[in-house]
């Protein structure tokens, strides 16, 4: 058995399809693209697949990550090349990884997720971006309700935001914390700041684009996070910063 980390891209109209859709659409290609992927046991056996973190309904995405176990294949490459030939257009396998055997799956892996938060025309805020992020991120809390399944509860989203930074075309670019403990959405970073600038934001109007999720890790220099595939990384990526190794951000 051979387990491999697939990053993947999603774009065009197949944003707009929920993650259990984007599951069943790449339950099929693996079918039609005949690999030998490894199946649950028991009564109704289903494809081993987990796949990072589930992105919002109509965002798009450069870094996506799903990781599989296949029985046998002649390379992981050939997998790759494999399934991109059965899927339609919208979605692409950028890069693949074979992983140790014991290694921790995608979705218990994910620490961090990087986003870049862009405006639809005529509906770009106001005010002065660069100048309200930094006085946003200069408060010694930023409160914000989080809604759960309990219900609602207020957060300090402050500890949450890693790395921004605003970009010459007027978008925001930021490192947020994500994974099951503690996750930031990056649609109630930006209406938070709206909130902060005392500005209603227009409906639909920032567009969410996913360019690298990231997993955590310790060592002598602390606690980092690092993409989940670090030779695979787009240039306008924090972890692309010629002066760290292998991408790795220290949080």
């Amino acid at each position: 058995m051979i387990k491999l980390r697939l990053k993947f891209s999603k774009h065009g109209p197949i944003r707009f399809l929920g993650h259990l859709d984007v599951m069943r659409y790449v339950q099929k290609a693996i079918r039609r693209a005949e690999i030998d992927i490894k199946y649950s046991e028991g009564y109704s056996p289903h494809q081993i697949l987990s796949f990072a973190q589930p992105l919002s309904v109509g965002a798009t995405t450069d870094g996506d990550y799903m990781d599989m176990t296949v029985l046998s294949c002649s390379s992981p490459e050939s997998v790759m090349e494999s399934l991109n030939s059965a899927m339609n257009e919208g979605i692409e396998i950028l890069a693949i990884q074979e992983l140790p055997e014991k290694s921790v799956n995608a979705m218990t892996s994910v620490a961090a997720a990087e986003y870049i938060i862009s405006f639809r025309e005529n509906k770009e805020p106001s005010f002065d971006l660069l100048h309200e992020f930094t006085e946003f991120m200069k408060q010694n809390e930023i409160l914000a309700t989080k809604k759960t399944k309990n219900g609602e509860k207020q957060i300090d989203i402050k500890p949450l935001i890693y790395k921004w930074e605003i970009l010459e075309d007027k978008s925001v670019h930021v490192l947020l914390s994500a994974g099951s403990s503690s996750n930031l959405k990056a649609s109630l970073l930006i209406e938070s700041l709206f909130a902060f600038a005392n500005e209603e934001m227009q409906e639909f109007a920032a567009k969410f684009h996913r360019l690298e999720t990231y997993l955590e890790g310790e060592d002598e220099g602390g606690h980092y996070v690092q993409p989940m595939i670090p030779d695979m990384l787009n240039e306008l990526s924090f972890a692309a910063d010629k002066n760290l190794t292998q991408g790795k951000i220290y949080v």
